[in-house]
């Protein structure tokens, strides 16, 4: 099994752990997102708080807390299986590590809690080869772009590049870089996380990339 389908099993095992400890009050904490997530269908779980989540999870409909527990572990079994015995590739490989990178993290993050990196990382790195496809896109709405083009490298928690591209702009000026890991990159892009909450994590050197960030916030 390779490390990214792993990962997957790990982030489901941590969804179904947290929804198992939940609280009565925690069923409707809020989720926080970014107006571009809530904006963007690929990037959203079409709900407003923890419940609709675990129900976005199990694919059914709301539910008591016990019952919406069953369904989850029940989803959980099949995504299971799934993994186990016809792992996804390619694309559709990084379609599901992009979900449970969401989810997973915007569950914790409803319950002030953060994303184990170390867990997410090896999933981060698949969701990131879709995530970071989006950046022409997000560069032909960004204006007044200096760059004449911008240098996208995604690093995994030991340093190494594993996601190295570049991206022209209409800007003229010297290129620009926009650095950071796995995790880091996918929360960003996907309007999870503001660049100001994971300045550790990433880097930056120049206005077109400052551009950027600040439109994926």
């Amino acid at each position: 099994m390779d490390g990214a389908t792993r990962s997957l099993l790990e982030l489901w095992d941590t969804t179904e752990d947290v929804v198992d400890g939940l609280a009565a009050p925690d069923w409707t904490r809020p989720l926080g997102r970014t107006d571009r997530a809530r904006a963007c269908a690929a990037l959203d779980t079409g709900g407003t708080d923890v419940a609709d989540l675990v129900t976005h999870l199990t694919g059914g409909h709301p539910t008591d807390p016990d019952r919406m527990r069953e369904e989850l572990a029940a989803a959980h079994v099949r995504a299971g299986r799934e993994l186990t015995h016809a792992a996804p590739r390619g694309e559709a490989l990084a379609a599901q590590c992009l979900d449970m990178c969401l989810h997973t993290h915007d569950l914790l993050a409803a319950l002030d809690r953060d994303l184990d990196p170390d867990e997410a990382e090896p999933a981060a790195v698949q969701a990131c080869r879709l995530v970071v496809g989006t950046l022409p896109r997000l560069l032909a709405c960004t204006p007044e772009l200096r760059a004449s083009s911008l240098r996208v490298v995604v690093r995994a928690g030991d340093g190494a590049a594993v996601i190295d591209r570049s991206f022209p702009t209409t800007g003229h000026g010297a290129a620009e870089t926009l650095e950071a890991d796995a995790v880091a990159m996918v929360l960003l892009l996907a309007g999870r996380r503001r660049v100001m909450e994971l300045r550790d994590l990433v880097a930056w050197d120049g206005p077109t990339a400052e551009r950027v960030l600040a439109a994926v916030g």
